[in-house]
């Protein structure tokens, strides 16, 4: 009689317990994906292995008058960038679950989320290679600057020039100074690169107990060492209060006037503003951004019309690979909250 008063009272308990997480009875879940065109080109991420969690709704997009009527049923959203403040969330009584196909949440009405118990779970280090690919793509454009060879050949030049060997202004990057402000994951990965092509790294974080395998050749520095000495600056830190708008004209005057600025990290980390006044003045000499203020980028931004910078539509994360680990991952995650042992918990 006991063993069966055990049985019952596990039984109740497992019962309980899942109800307080959203399950159905049948175990199945009403799961929504919002904005599933930020993920995929011509149909090449495989969306069905979510499917294995619950019924799967995927929208291409989502409007702001559209995200509240098709997550009202929903226990578990999964999104990228569609915005998920509180009126929108007010909307889904039944909403337990949130992933996010990126590392970053400012999207994500997080006060809401922790008042009404909705677990929230980001998806980190899946863009690593992709953005430190990136960072070093936008460097040899311009320390080797083979489109503007690519142009000149395509235009006749080559076949009209007067030597074998018609050159423009190249460099090395072997004896360089790179200055990593920022020494998460990604920044660590272009320091790695950077030593492979012979440059010295200069590091900025807030966390310098977070020793580097190769402390002994790279060199922890305040920001503004950083900038007086390194010829490229790259940007890898977060967006927070401190860091918003930190590249600002007192920064870039601080850089030296042949310096090349890179930001893969968040758009308003820079004043645009600033930078724009920074190249247009011959403050900096190049500037290359993957990220803006407000994305997709506004046709008013002042640095379309700044000299001297290239801006790719933030896509530094983009490529196949990368796209893969981060279904992953978010699949991963979501299978961890339904085993009850979430992880990569936004607290």
């Amino acid at each position: 009689m006991q063993k069966w008063k055990e049985i019952l009272f596990l039984y109740y308990f497992v019962k309980k317990l899942t109800k307080q997480k959203g399950y159905k009875e049948d175990g199945h879940m009403n799961i929504v994906i919002l904005d599933a065109n930020t993920l995929t080109l011509d149909n090449d991420i495989d969306f069905s292995v979510f499917n294995q969690y619950g019924d799967v709704t995927i929208y291409q997009s989502s409007t702001d008058e559209e995200v509240g009527e098709r997550i009202k049923d929903a226990e578990v959203v999964l999104c990228n960038k569609t915005v998920l403040n509180a009126d929108k969330l007010s909307k889904a009584p039944n909403l337990k679950y949130i992933g996010l196909f990126a590392t970053g949440y400012n999207n994500i009405d997080i006060d809401y989320t922790r008042a009404h118990s909705i677990t929230v779970c980001n998806a980190g280090d899946y863009s690593t290679e992709a953005v430190a690919q990136h960072v070093f793509a936008f460097i040899l454009h311009e320390y080797n600057t083979v489109d503007k060879y690519n142009t000149f050949v395509k235009n006749e030049g080559w076949v009209n020039a007067e030597t074998f060997s018609p050159f423009f202004a190249m460099r090395e990057l072997q004896g360089k100074t790179i200055g990593v402000i920022g020494y998460g994951s990604i920044g660590r990965k272009v320091a790695d690169v950077a030593r492979v092509f012979g440059m010295k790294v200069m590091a900025y974080s807030r966390s310098q107990e977070k020793k580097d395998p190769n402390f002994r050749i790279l060199e922890y520095a305040s920001i503004d060492d950083i900038l007086a000495n390194s010829d490229i600056v790259t940007m890898h830190c977060p967006l927070n209060e401190d860091s918003k708008y930190m590249c600002n004209k007192e920064f870039f005057k601080k850089m030296k006037k042949d310096a090349l600025f890179i930001n893969t990290s968040r758009g308003n980390v820079v004043d645009e503003e600033a930078l724009a006044w920074a190249l247009n003045n011959d403050i900096i000499a190049h500037a290359a951004v993957d990220v803006v203020s407000k994305e997709p980028m506004e046709k008013d931004n002042v640095l379309l019309k700044a000299k001297n910078i290239i801006i790719t539509p933030h896509i530094a994360w983009a490529p196949i690979e990368a796209r893969t680990r981060l279904i992953k991952i978010v699949s991963k995650n979501l299978q961890k909250w339904v085993a009850g042992t979430p992880i990569n918990v936004i607290e």
